[in-house]
Protein backbone atom coordinates (compact mmCIF):
# COMPACT_ATOMS: atom_id res chain seq x y z
CA UNK A 1 0.00 0.00 0.00
CA UNK A 2 1.69 3.21 -0.74
CA UNK A 3 -0.10 6.01 1.46
CA UNK A 4 1.19 9.74 2.73
CA UNK A 5 1.66 8.96 6.83
CA UNK A 6 0.92 12.49 7.38
CA UNK A 7 -2.31 12.46 5.67
CA UNK A 8 -3.38 8.79 6.95
CA UNK A 9 -2.50 8.84 10.22
CA UNK A 10 -4.40 12.26 10.33
CA UNK A 11 -7.54 10.65 8.73
CA UNK A 12 -7.37 8.09 10.86
CA UNK A 13 -7.72 9.66 14.05
CA UNK A 14 -10.13 12.46 12.59
CA UNK A 15 -12.51 9.69 11.38
CA UNK A 16 -12.33 8.30 14.60
CA UNK A 17 -12.34 10.56 17.25
CA UNK A 18 -14.46 10.69 19.97
CA UNK A 19 -15.93 6.92 18.77
CA UNK A 20 -14.09 4.80 21.18
CA UNK A 21 -16.42 3.63 24.12
CA UNK A 22 -14.83 0.98 26.03
CA UNK A 23 -16.03 -3.24 25.94
CA UNK A 24 -16.53 -5.61 28.22
CA UNK A 25 -16.24 -3.23 31.21
CA UNK A 26 -17.20 -6.64 33.37
CA UNK A 27 -14.59 -8.40 32.04
CA UNK A 28 -11.76 -6.46 33.14
CA UNK A 29 -13.42 -5.01 36.26
CA UNK A 30 -10.32 -7.04 38.46
CA UNK A 31 -7.27 -6.17 35.58
CA UNK A 32 -4.82 -5.96 36.78
CA UNK A 33 -4.74 -7.36 39.78
CA UNK A 34 -0.95 -8.23 39.82
CA UNK A 35 2.23 -6.52 38.35
CA UNK A 36 2.54 -6.32 34.73
CA UNK A 37 6.06 -6.97 32.98
CA UNK A 38 6.75 -4.09 30.44
CA UNK A 39 9.45 -6.07 27.86
CA UNK A 40 11.61 -2.89 26.24
CA UNK A 41 13.29 -4.83 23.56
CA UNK A 42 16.82 -3.33 23.94
CA UNK A 43 19.37 -1.93 26.14
CA UNK A 44 18.79 0.99 28.73
CA UNK A 45 18.78 4.24 28.12
CA UNK A 46 17.60 4.71 24.89
CA UNK A 47 14.69 6.52 22.94
CA UNK A 48 12.65 3.12 23.10
CA UNK A 49 13.46 3.08 27.32
CA UNK A 50 13.04 6.68 28.10
CA UNK A 51 8.87 6.10 26.81
CA UNK A 52 8.67 2.39 28.06
CA UNK A 53 9.52 4.05 31.38
CA UNK A 54 7.51 6.82 31.10
CA UNK A 55 4.27 5.24 30.29
CA UNK A 56 4.91 2.39 32.83
CA UNK A 57 4.94 5.39 35.48
CA UNK A 58 1.41 6.62 34.23
CA UNK A 59 0.02 3.25 33.78
CA UNK A 60 0.78 2.33 37.40
CA UNK A 61 -0.74 5.40 38.36
CA UNK A 62 -3.96 5.53 36.10
CA UNK A 63 -4.24 1.38 36.65
CA UNK A 64 -3.47 0.91 40.71
CA UNK A 65 -0.96 -1.34 39.65
CA UNK A 66 3.34 -2.27 39.43
CA UNK A 67 4.31 -1.59 35.70
CA UNK A 68 7.34 -3.48 35.90
CA UNK A 69 10.17 -2.37 32.87
CA UNK A 70 12.45 -5.42 31.52
CA UNK A 71 15.16 -4.65 28.39
CA UNK A 72 15.52 -7.46 26.96
CA UNK A 73 17.97 -6.40 23.95
CA UNK A 74 19.71 -8.11 21.23
CA UNK A 75 19.14 -9.08 17.82
CA UNK A 76 17.53 -5.69 17.00
CA UNK A 77 14.71 -6.12 19.42
CA UNK A 78 13.22 -9.71 18.12
CA UNK A 79 14.72 -11.23 21.53
CA UNK A 80 12.42 -8.82 23.89
CA UNK A 81 9.91 -9.36 20.96
CA UNK A 82 9.97 -13.33 21.04
CA UNK A 83 9.24 -13.57 24.51
CA UNK A 84 6.25 -11.58 24.57
CA UNK A 85 5.18 -13.64 21.38
CA UNK A 86 5.61 -16.65 23.64
CA UNK A 87 4.09 -15.00 27.07
CA UNK A 88 0.54 -16.40 28.24
CA UNK A 89 -2.22 -13.43 26.35
CA UNK A 90 -3.69 -12.57 30.03
CA UNK A 91 -2.61 -8.83 29.70
CA UNK A 92 0.52 -9.15 32.19
CA UNK A 93 3.75 -10.02 29.80
CA UNK A 94 3.42 -6.77 27.05
CA UNK A 95 5.82 -5.36 24.46
CA UNK A 96 6.91 -1.95 24.10
CA UNK A 97 7.11 -2.50 20.45
CA UNK A 98 8.57 0.22 17.69
CA UNK A 99 8.58 0.38 13.88
CA UNK A 100 11.68 -1.55 13.53
CA UNK A 101 10.42 -4.60 15.71
CA UNK A 102 7.40 -4.31 14.08
CA UNK A 103 7.46 -3.64 10.49
CA UNK A 104 11.77 -3.35 9.95
CA UNK A 105 12.32 -6.51 11.27
CA UNK A 106 10.24 -8.23 8.85
CA UNK A 107 12.09 -7.54 5.65
CA UNK A 108 15.52 -7.76 7.25
CA UNK A 109 15.96 -10.87 9.31
CA UNK A 110 15.41 -14.11 7.45
CA UNK A 111 13.58 -15.47 10.45
CA UNK A 112 11.83 -13.24 13.31
CA UNK A 113 10.95 -16.19 15.52
CA UNK A 114 7.37 -14.95 14.89
CA UNK A 115 4.77 -13.15 12.42
CA UNK A 116 4.55 -9.22 13.70
CA UNK A 117 1.02 -8.87 11.92
CA UNK A 118 -0.73 -12.30 13.74
CA UNK A 119 1.41 -13.02 16.59
CA UNK A 120 1.02 -9.26 18.30
CA UNK A 121 -2.19 -7.26 19.09
CA UNK A 122 -1.36 -3.33 18.23
CA UNK A 123 -2.92 -2.38 21.68
CA UNK A 124 -1.93 1.64 21.62
CA UNK A 125 0.46 3.71 19.39
CA UNK A 126 2.37 6.05 22.42
CA UNK A 127 4.67 8.21 20.51
CA UNK A 128 5.94 9.67 17.08
CA UNK A 129 9.73 9.02 17.09
CA UNK A 130 10.95 12.23 15.01
CA UNK A 131 14.56 12.19 13.73
CA UNK A 132 16.52 14.72 11.90
CA UNK A 133 19.14 14.91 9.28
CA UNK A 134 22.50 16.26 11.14
CA UNK A 135 26.23 16.94 9.23
CA UNK A 136 29.06 18.70 10.58
CA UNK A 137 29.74 22.37 9.89
CA UNK A 138 32.79 21.24 7.37
CA UNK A 139 30.13 19.63 4.63
CA UNK A 140 29.65 23.66 4.21
CA UNK A 141 25.71 22.42 3.37
CA UNK A 142 22.94 24.80 5.87
CA UNK A 143 19.77 23.53 4.57
CA UNK A 144 18.07 20.30 3.26
CA UNK A 145 18.43 21.42 -0.65
CA UNK A 146 22.36 22.66 -0.06
CA UNK A 147 22.84 18.68 0.82
CA UNK A 148 20.96 17.00 -2.31
CA UNK A 149 22.49 19.22 -4.41
CA UNK A 150 26.01 18.37 -2.64
CA UNK A 151 25.14 14.59 -3.36
CA UNK A 152 24.25 15.32 -6.84
CA UNK A 153 27.44 16.91 -8.38
CA UNK A 154 29.28 14.52 -6.04
CA UNK A 155 27.85 10.52 -6.82
CA UNK A 156 29.02 8.07 -3.90
CA UNK A 157 31.52 10.71 -2.41
CA UNK A 158 29.78 11.01 0.75
CA UNK A 159 29.29 8.61 3.28
CA UNK A 160 26.46 8.49 6.26
CA UNK A 161 25.96 6.66 9.43
CA UNK A 162 23.87 4.93 11.01
CA UNK A 163 22.66 2.69 14.29
CA UNK A 164 23.16 -0.90 12.25
CA UNK A 165 22.43 -2.34 9.10
CA UNK A 166 18.25 -2.47 8.63
CA UNK A 167 17.98 0.43 11.69
CA UNK A 168 15.32 3.24 11.27
CA UNK A 169 18.41 5.30 10.64
CA UNK A 170 19.35 3.84 8.03
CA UNK A 171 16.29 2.94 6.42
CA UNK A 172 15.78 7.17 6.66
CA UNK A 173 18.50 8.12 4.32
CA UNK A 174 18.51 5.06 2.39
CA UNK A 175 14.77 6.38 1.32
CA UNK A 176 16.34 10.17 0.95
CA UNK A 177 18.94 8.76 -1.66
CA UNK A 178 15.77 6.94 -3.81
CA UNK A 179 13.13 10.06 -3.74
CA UNK A 180 16.57 12.53 -4.70
CA UNK A 181 18.23 10.23 -6.70
CA UNK A 182 21.37 10.89 -5.05
CA UNK A 183 23.89 8.23 -3.92
CA UNK A 184 25.82 7.98 -0.65
CA UNK A 185 27.93 5.21 0.99
CA UNK A 186 26.48 3.76 3.99
CA UNK A 187 28.71 3.52 7.19
CA UNK A 188 26.86 0.85 9.93
CA UNK A 189 27.65 1.02 13.75
CA UNK A 190 26.65 -1.01 16.54
CA UNK A 191 24.80 1.59 17.70
CA UNK A 192 23.71 5.72 17.31
CA UNK A 193 26.52 6.60 20.00
CA UNK A 194 29.48 5.90 17.68
CA UNK A 195 27.92 6.98 14.49
CA UNK A 196 27.31 10.07 16.38
CA UNK A 197 31.38 10.28 17.76
CA UNK A 198 32.56 9.47 13.80
CA UNK A 199 30.13 12.40 13.01
CA UNK A 200 31.91 14.83 15.21
CA UNK A 201 35.40 13.65 13.93
CA UNK A 202 34.67 14.15 10.87
CA UNK A 203 34.95 10.29 9.23
CA UNK A 204 31.36 10.40 8.29
CA UNK A 205 29.52 13.05 6.34
CA UNK A 206 25.74 12.78 7.29
CA UNK A 207 23.47 11.23 10.47
CA UNK A 208 19.81 10.91 10.27
CA UNK A 209 19.23 10.40 14.55
CA UNK A 210 16.89 11.22 17.28
CA UNK A 211 17.15 15.07 17.86
CA UNK A 212 18.07 14.58 22.16
CA UNK A 213 21.35 12.30 20.74
CA UNK A 214 22.54 15.18 19.12
CA UNK A 215 21.19 18.32 21.11
CA UNK A 216 24.04 19.41 23.04
CA UNK A 217 26.63 19.42 19.72
CA UNK A 218 23.99 21.87 17.74
CA UNK A 219 23.92 23.78 20.48
CA UNK A 220 27.29 24.46 20.55
CA UNK A 221 27.51 24.36 16.68
CA UNK A 222 29.50 21.59 16.18
CA UNK A 223 27.03 19.76 14.60
CA UNK A 224 24.10 21.39 12.24
CA UNK A 225 20.18 20.01 11.85
CA UNK A 226 19.37 20.18 8.22
CA UNK A 227 15.72 19.10 8.61
CA UNK A 228 13.52 17.55 11.15
CA UNK A 229 11.68 15.07 9.84
CA UNK A 230 8.32 15.38 11.93
CA UNK A 231 4.55 15.70 11.38
CA UNK A 232 5.39 19.70 12.50
CA UNK A 233 8.12 21.60 14.08
CA UNK A 234 9.61 19.94 16.88
CA UNK A 235 9.45 22.25 20.41
CA UNK A 236 13.37 20.76 20.91
CA UNK A 237 14.30 22.01 17.49
CA UNK A 238 12.10 25.32 16.91
CA UNK A 239 13.96 26.90 14.53
CA UNK A 240 14.88 23.76 11.96
CA UNK A 241 12.28 23.07 9.33
CA UNK A 242 10.48 20.13 8.54
CA UNK A 243 11.59 18.05 5.35
CA UNK A 244 8.10 19.40 3.98
CA UNK A 245 8.57 23.03 4.90
CA UNK A 246 12.52 22.05 3.03
CA UNK A 247 11.30 21.04 -0.14
CA UNK A 248 10.56 17.59 0.57
CA UNK A 249 7.09 16.41 1.78
CA UNK A 250 7.32 12.91 0.68
CA UNK A 251 10.52 12.42 2.81
CA UNK A 252 8.34 11.37 5.92
CA UNK A 253 10.36 8.37 7.90
CA UNK A 254 9.83 9.09 11.10
CA UNK A 255 9.53 6.23 13.36
CA UNK A 256 6.54 5.53 15.88
CA UNK A 257 6.51 3.17 19.59
CA UNK A 258 3.63 1.23 20.31
CA UNK A 259 2.38 -0.79 22.92
CA UNK A 260 1.75 -4.66 21.89
CA UNK A 261 -0.37 -7.49 23.83
CA UNK A 262 0.44 -11.80 22.48
CA UNK A 263 -2.29 -13.00 20.19
CA UNK A 264 -5.45 -14.11 22.10
CA UNK A 265 -5.04 -11.32 24.74
CA UNK A 266 -8.85 -10.89 25.68
CA UNK A 267 -10.15 -7.73 24.02
CA UNK A 268 -11.74 -6.35 27.37
CA UNK A 269 -7.79 -6.33 28.48
CA UNK A 270 -6.78 -4.66 25.73
CA UNK A 271 -9.18 -1.78 25.79
CA UNK A 272 -8.63 -1.29 29.49
CA UNK A 273 -5.01 -0.50 28.90
CA UNK A 274 -5.77 1.36 25.51
CA UNK A 275 -8.03 3.74 27.90
CA UNK A 276 -5.20 3.82 30.45
CA UNK A 277 -2.52 4.78 27.98
CA UNK A 278 -4.71 7.32 25.75
CA UNK A 279 -5.28 8.82 29.27
CA UNK A 280 -1.66 9.31 30.30
CA UNK A 281 -0.95 10.73 26.54
CA UNK A 282 -3.26 13.79 27.84
CA UNK A 283 -1.57 14.91 31.07
CA UNK A 284 0.18 18.03 29.85
CA UNK A 285 3.02 16.85 32.31
CA UNK A 286 3.92 13.59 29.75
CA UNK A 287 3.26 16.13 26.73
CA UNK A 288 5.99 18.18 28.03
CA UNK A 289 8.34 15.36 28.87
CA UNK A 290 7.70 13.63 25.75
CA UNK A 291 8.15 17.21 23.26
CA UNK A 292 11.44 18.20 25.39
CA UNK A 293 13.07 14.61 24.25
CA UNK A 294 12.03 15.62 20.66
CA UNK A 295 8.99 13.29 20.66
CA UNK A 296 5.35 13.62 19.61
CA UNK A 297 2.48 11.70 21.82
CA UNK A 298 -0.14 10.20 19.86
CA UNK A 299 -3.56 10.77 21.24
CA UNK A 300 -7.08 10.99 19.95
CA UNK A 301 -7.05 7.23 18.09
CA UNK A 302 -8.99 4.23 19.22
CA UNK A 303 -7.96 0.37 18.96
CA UNK A 304 -9.51 0.19 15.66
CA UNK A 305 -7.89 2.86 14.03
CA UNK A 306 -4.50 1.78 15.68
CA UNK A 307 -4.46 -1.59 14.35
CA UNK A 308 -5.49 -0.41 11.12
CA UNK A 309 -2.72 2.43 11.04
CA UNK A 310 0.10 -0.16 12.23
CA UNK A 311 -0.63 -2.13 9.20
CA UNK A 312 -0.39 0.06 7.27
CA UNK A 313 2.81 1.38 8.15
CA UNK A 314 3.72 -2.66 7.64
CA UNK A 315 2.40 -3.04 4.49
CA UNK A 316 4.71 0.38 3.68
CA UNK A 317 8.00 -0.48 4.66
CA UNK A 318 8.20 -3.96 4.44
CA UNK A 319 8.39 -3.97 0.63
CA UNK A 320 10.66 -0.77 0.40
CA UNK A 321 13.34 -2.49 2.90
CA UNK A 322 12.86 -6.07 0.63
CA UNK A 323 14.14 -3.95 -1.90
CA UNK A 324 17.17 -2.63 -0.71
CA UNK A 325 18.25 -6.20 0.34
CA UNK A 326 20.12 -6.03 3.48
CA UNK A 327 21.88 -7.99 5.05
CA UNK A 328 22.00 -7.59 8.72
CA UNK A 329 25.52 -8.38 10.76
Amino acid sequence: MNIDRRESLQTILAATAGLFLPTGRAAAATYPDRPVRLIAPYASGGTTDFITRLIAQNLQEEMGQNFIVENRGGAGGNIGSNLVVKSPPDGYTLLAGSLSTFALNAAVYENLGHDPLTDLVPVAVTTIVPGAIVVSPSLGVRDLKGLVALMKANPGKYNYGSAGNGTSSHIALSLLLEQTGTQAVHVPYKGVSAAVVDLLAGNISILFTSPTTVLEFLKDGRLIALASVSPKRLKALPDVPTAAEAGYPKFDAYSWNCLFAPKGTPRPITDALFAAVDRSLKKPAVIAKLEDQGMLPVTGQTPDSTLRYTRAEFERWVPFVRKMKIQVN
